[in-house]
């Protein structure tokens, strides 16, 4: 009889101290779990990706974030199989190395042959204080074989289904392999068709600022908790939430004592309007003192494309996702 299995993701965040003292990861927060990869097994910890390759920190790597973390030795694992097909991973992460595989045990479950990116050189701005050794990617598109692939071809699960569940309020997280948890959400689910990661939106506002109006389409990542858009759109949605410069490119403060007077943020997505308060949308950040540093969680990039948002784990802690891979779509639901 066929069954999910769940991983739990425990939730940690980073930069805290004073705003001069922030840097690349800041605000950032972290849904970690645990999994072992190869014979005898070798702990890692893994951020959750929706998309794209799982990729290890590998023993091969000597830069700093490399060796901060646990490292992959394939030489150790009597299940090491050598692809050596080279990678380097998108979107200027300047991440790269060679594809491997090996046996990985997640959630309860075992599968072989689990075709993985084994991380040589990693320059990127990531913190060496990142609690990840890794990232486990759902692969959620056809070109790119995944966990959820190996765990169906070898008669774990019965679909390629997954479920993402992130608490609120320094609770962790729940990842379901292979089904999804209903004691997790509150409302049916409104399922949508995907493409190129990407679902339609009839609209998306925030009070009087019409992010997007038509032809608008909305991504999800599960290893940032930010909103991001157009430069110009991230200024024109913090310019009128009354948002201060902090020196950095597309990232603005809100005053802490008057977020309650802000406007909510709405994204109606198959007909079903999802709302987030103020400060649902906003992240907090402690700070030495007993001060806190408040950010919008709408952040512009530079290479952003003009009717496209992405949505980061401040919107996936309100709802509940479901990814099916067998049917291209995903549903989304108020969360528990």
């Amino acid at each position: 009889m066929y069954r999910y299995h769940s991983m739990t993701l425990l939730k940690q965040m980073l930069s805290t101290g004073q705003p001069e003292q922030l840097h690349g990861s800041l605000g950032q927060q972290f849904f970690v779990g645990d999994l072992e990869v190869g014979t005898p097994g070798q702990p890692m910890s893994v951020i959750v990706a929706i998309d794209g390759l799982t990729c290890l920190n590998s023993v091969r790597c000597s830069d700093p974030y490399c060796t901060s973390h646990r490292q992959y030795d394939a030489s150790a694992s009597s299940t090491y199989q050598e692809d050596g097909t080279p990678f380097d991973l998108p979107g200027g992460l300047n991440i790269s190395g060679v594809l491997s595989k090996d046996s990985v045990s997640l959630g309860g479950a075992t599968v072989s042959d689990v075709l993985f990116a084994e991380a040589t050189s990693v320059w990127n701005q990531w913190s060496t204080d990142a609690p990840n050794d890794g990232v486990l990617g759902l692969g959620f598109s056809p070109a790119a074989p995944s966990i959820l692939d190996a765990l169906a071809e070898q008669g774990v699960i019965a679909d390629r289904l997954a479920g993402i569940w992130l608490g609120r309020d320094g609770v962790g997280g729940e990842l379901t392999l292979g089904g999804i948890n209903e004691q997790r959400y509150t409302s049916p689910l409104t399922w949508t068709p995907i493409v190129d990661n990407m679902v339609s939106a009839e609209r998306v506002t925030v009070g009087q600022v019409s992010v997007c109006a038509a032809d608008c389409r909305v991504g999800a990542t599960s290893v940032s908790p930010y909103f991001f858009l157009t430069m110009q759109m991230a200024k024109t949605i913090n310019d009128a939430l009354g948002g201060t410069d902090i020196g950095q490119p597309g990232v603005a403060a809100l005053d802490c004592a008057t977020l309650d007077a802000l406007p909510p943020l709405e994204l109606v997505i198959a007909g079903r309007s999802l709302q987030m308060s103020p400060r649902q949308y906003t992240v907090v950040i402690p700070l030495t003192g007993g001060e806190s540093l408040c950010l919008s969680g709408f952040v512009g990039q530079p290479e952003a494309p003009p009717a496209d948002i992405t949505v980061g784990t401040l919107f996936m802690q309100q709802f509940y996702a479901a990814y099916d891979m067998d049917n291209m779509q995903v549903g989304f639901t108020d969360s528990a």
